[in-house]
């Protein structure tokens, strides 16, 4: 009886753990962009993700993930040539990896990386705006706490690294631009 209880047991989890290879998550906080010398602060941050597990094994997930994140009106000036800019915001699509440990667990952790595009458009102190597109990479990191069956709260601090804004870094003329957010995630 308790080996049959047991098998029971260890079907229903790996089913619902099937059932939930699929998450949708929207987070929000701050922007920083840490490799930039003129950085006076953050700016308010969004970001939506969809990821779906594509391997699991009992304590681990694989899967693919599509991180859309973007900051507003962040303060931090920036060079368009030989003009100054007095603000801009950024975009970044970095579609990607995620490996997720414990999937199964209440407290779950979990690593990304990514390859993408990043947008900045520019604010001038005349009103006039302009846009520059780039190659982003995102590594980033973060940790769900399921509250209900379908549904975890996150925390999570990612790192586009690109270029775009025209503020030269010591390492490769890139930028950091982390993103720490807090948020919900539904999975299904």
């Amino acid at each position: 009886m308790r080996k049959a209880a047991l098998i029971g047991f260890i079907f229903a989890v790996s089913i619902a753990g099937r059932a939930q290879s699929t998450d949708v998550a929207l987070t929000t906080g701050g922007y920083f962009a840490v490799s930039n010398p003129a950085d006076f602060g953050a700016a308010f941050a969004l970001e939506g993700t969809v990821a779906h597990n594509f391997a699991e094994i009992p304590f681990a997930a694989l899967g693919v993930e599509v991180p859309i994140a973007g900051s507003f009106k962040s303060s931090i000036p920036t060079l368009a040539g030989t003009r100054l800019a007095r603000s801009y915001t950024s975009l970044f699509i970095t579609p990607g990896l995620r490996l997720r440990l414990a999937p199964s667990f209440p407290l779950s952790p979990y690593f990304a990386v990514g390859l993408g595009y990043g947008r900045f458009n520019r604010t001038f102190f005349d009103g006039s705006t302009n846009a520059q597109s780039t190659f982003a990479v995102d590594i980033g990191g973060g940790l769900d706490l399921k509250v209900l069956p379908f549904i975890s709260l996150r925390g999570e601090i990612r790192d586009f690294n690109s270029g775009g804004v025209d503020i030269s870094t010591l390492a490769l003329g890139r930028q950091n631009n982390v993103f720490v957010t807090v948020g919900v995630a539904l999975r299904f």
